[in-house]
C-alpha cells in the first residue's frame, strides 16, 4: 500500500487552472520523476528557454504545485542555484474528475495533456532510441468498444496497475518515457446496430 505522503491530490481550482498548460504539466511531471532540479536543468531537459521555465515555475510555485527544496552549485556557476521539487512524487488529478465544479478545469487539463502527448509522440521519432517488441517505448492505440460492467472494471484495474508499475519502476537507470491515456463515454443516442434503415 502506498503511504499517503507519496500522493498529492490536486483538487484546488487554482492548481487545476494552472495545469491547463502543457509546459507546466511537463515541468511538474519532470520534477516528480527526476527532481529536485534547477531551472537550468529543466530548460535543458525539456528544450525550453530558461526565461520561459522561470515564468512557469513562478506560476506553479504560487499555487503550491512546486516549491524550492535545496540549492546546488552547477558546473561553471559562481553561486548555487535553487532546486525545485513537487510536494510528492505522485501528483494526481483523478479525484477532480468526480467533482462537478472542477470539470471545466479538468477538461482544459486533458486538452493540454493531449497536446503534449502529440509533441511527445513526435519527439519519439526524432530521439532515435525507439524500441519494439517487449521493450517497446513508442506507440499509440485507440478504439471504440462496448464493455460491460465487468469488462470496464477489468480495464480500470489494468490502467491502475500500469500507473503503479510506472511509479514503482522510476529509476535513474531507465530512459524516460511518457504515457498518456484518455477514457471517455460516448453518446449512444443512435445505436447503429438497432437503426431501422431501408435497403434500396
Amino acid at each position: 500500500m502506498t503511504p499517503p505522503s507519496e500522493d498529492f491530490w490536486i483538487l484546488d481550482p487554482a492548481q487545476i487552472a494552472c495545469l491547463a498548460s502543457a509546459p507546466r504539466q511537463t515541468i511538474v511531471d519532470r520534477l516528480a520523476a527526476d527532481g529536485p532540479l534547477s531551472v537550468d536543468e529543466l530548460a535543458r531537459v525539456i528544450g525550453m528557454k530558461q526565461t520561459a521555465v522561470y515564468h512557469h515555475i513562478h506560476k506553479l510555485e504560487s499555487v503550491g504545485l512546486v516549491h524550492p527544496s535545496d540549492r546546488r552549485l552547477m558546473p561553471g556557476a559562481r553561486k548555487p542555484q535553487i532546486l525545485y521539487a513537487t510536494p510528492a512524487p505522485r501528483m494526481r488529478l483523478a479525484r477532480a474528475l468526480g467533482i462537478e465544479r472542477l470539470q471545466r478545469g479538468t477538461k482544459r487539463c486533458a486538452g493540454a495533456m493531449l497536446r503534449q502527448a502529440e509533441r511527445d509522440f513526435a519527439e519519439g521519432f526524432d530521439h532515435g532510441a525507439v524500441h519494439d517488441g517487449e521493450e517497446r517505448n513508442h506507440g499509440f492505440f485507440r478504439l471504440i468498444a462496448r464493455p460491460d460492467a465487468a469488462a470496464l472494471a477489468e480495464i480500470n484495474e489494468h490502467l491502475h496497475a500500469i500507473g503503479e508499475i510506472l511509479w514503482r519502476s522510476n529509476s535513474s537507470s531507465g530512459a524516460p518515457i511518457a504515457l498518456s491515456w484518455t477514457l471517455a463515454p460516448l453518446s449512444d443516442e443512435s445505436d447503429p446496430r438497432t437503426s431501422k434503415g431501408k435497403t434500396p
